[in-house]
């Protein structure tokens, strides 16, 4: 968590409670991705979803992701920032930041709910295994569906961070 607090990553729900096991929402992903890998400078776009207000927290750090090609949404045109974000998804936008490459092994075969992977995220969760990136929920799952915590996100930004 000091880590999240140093870079400028997260300031916490409040300035004396970090909240460690509470679900973080796709807006408040985002918003990491962007003020770690970019800084916080004002992208030169805005994003077009129907469901990010431009002056939400988080609309700069959307269009950001938008430019990048780290996020494209929802088939609705919707980003669903309010949402709590899937461990899933959480790697597939970290995935696509880094222009990941998929190992040509199968790190998600030890793995009892590999199965669970959406096929949108099976290279990026194979990556994100592979690389240390993410671990399992427990020893043989990764609950690829299951929401992300704001412990688990930091660590994982963390790793991430050190692949790069």
């Amino acid at each position: 968590m000091v880590w999240a607090y140093e870079t400028e990553v997260s300031n916490g729900m409040s300035a004396t409670l970090f909240g460690p096991d509470e679900d973080i929402t796709r807006g408040q992903f985002v918003t990491m991705l962007y003020r770690y890998y970019y800084g916080g400078e004002v992208p030169t776009t805005t994003s077009d979803f129907t469901d990010v207000p431009a002056d939400a927290y988080y609309s700069d750090a959307v269009a950001w992701a938008v430019e990048e090609g780290i996020t494209n949404g929802f088939e609705d045109n919707t980003f669903r920032p309010n949402d709590p974000i899937s461990r899933e998804q959480m790697v597939t936008m970290m995935y696509r930041y880094a222009d990941g490459t998929a190992p040509e092994s199968d790190n998600l075969a030890d793995y009892t709910d590999a199965a669970n992977v959406g096929d949108y995220a099976k290279d990026a969760m194979n990556w994100a295994v592979g690389n240390g990136i993410i671990k399992g929920v427990t020893e043989d799952t990764l609950v690829p569906q299951g929401t992300a915590t704001r412990a688990q996100i930091v660590t994982v930004l963390m790793r991430h961070c050190d692949t790069l």
